[in-house]
């Protein structure tokens, strides 16, 4: 190497090691570690709120419900703006679920009964004997016709409604329940000597039903959003061991104070039927239905 070079190529390898070090302290002005603690809310909920904030060099994770942020001044100055504005203590709600079930059932029967006519041949028209209701006779010697109409008519309401207080932003969670014995019985076969053997057991099993509902809000000013899912189930009184269950799972808005439908169904069937001289239909509705309202507690 030219001694004349020398010099040269040492002010350039310290030059080149200036420029380094210069570089490390723009990086280090530039990224900043800070450590803020958090007042009311859980970090799980700040942290995704925050990180669209944050540029690519930079990050944010949390340790003990702090927040441990890593980024430029200018960013720390607006993520401490946005913590400020939703780290605050959280608004009591009261939240009310009311599932509704009604009922209609209507049957209306017609027939005409009795006996009519003369020496050398008679006709006879058997009633059912047993149901209630208006009848009309018409009577004349030994001749005798009956008419008789039957209606019935019944409507149901149910009304069931659960409240439960929680802190926006954290879910809640209510169950009322009914447990009733259901007798069971069960054949067992056997082979005893070479011979079937039948044998009856019988014992009593628990049957639970429940009503409620799993709740979580967030708030935006006046306006709610839920993700709820409740139930409700029922015995079924013509049916031995049977349940009836209505459930919904739905995530809906609204504003507070208001009732906010969540679901509903509808049920209707009818039935004619024709015999000798008269006539039977019957009508059943049923309609369920399932709203919610959020209240703020001050």
């Amino acid at each position: 190497m030219n001694p004349a070079s020398r010099p040269v190529s040492r002010w350039l390898s310290r030059f080149a090691g200036l420029a380094l070090l210069l570089a490390a302290a723009v990086v280090t002005a530039q990224a900043m570690v800070e450590v803020i603690p958090l007042r009311y809310r859980q970090a799980e909920q700040v942290i995704p709120v925050l990180q669209p904030l944050l540029g690519r060099e930079s990050s944010i994770s949390s340790f003990q419900n702090q927040l441990v942020i890593r980024a430029t001044p200018a960013e720390l100055v607006q993520l401490r703006k946005v913590l400020a504005s939703i780290d605050t203590a959280p608004r009591r709600l009261l939240i009310t679920v009311r599932q509704v079930a009604d009922s209609e059932r209507a049957r209306r029967e017609a027939e005409l009964s009795g006996s009519i006519g003369g020496s050398d041949a008679r006709v006879t028209l058997p009633g059912s004997g047993s149901r209630e209701g208006g009848q009309v006779v018409l009577r004349e010697g030994d001749d005798r016709l009956r008419a008789r109409v039957v209606e019935t008519n019944q409507t149901g309401q149910e009304r069931i409604a659960q409240t439960v207080q929680v802190l926006e932003g954290y879910s809640a969670f209510i169950r009322l329940g009914e447990s009733r014995p259901v007798p069971n019985r069960q054949v067992l076969r056997t082979v005893v000597n070479g011979q079937i053997v039948d044998r009856v057991v019988e014992s009593t099993e628990y049957r639970d039903t429940t009503t409620g509902f799993h709740v979580l809000p967030r708030l935006q000013g006046d306006v709610v959003t839920l993700d709820i899912n409740p139930q409700r189930e029922t015995f079924d009184e013509q049916r031995r061991g049977a349940v009836n269950v209505q459930r919904v799972t739905t995530t809906v808005s609204g504003r507070l104070g208001e009732w906010i439908d969540l679901g509903g169904s509808g049920d209707a069937r009818s039935d004619e039927r024709s015999v000798l001289l008269g006539r039977s239909s019957g009508r059943a509705e049923e309609r369920r239905g399932v709203q919610v309202r959020v209240e703020e507690l001050r």
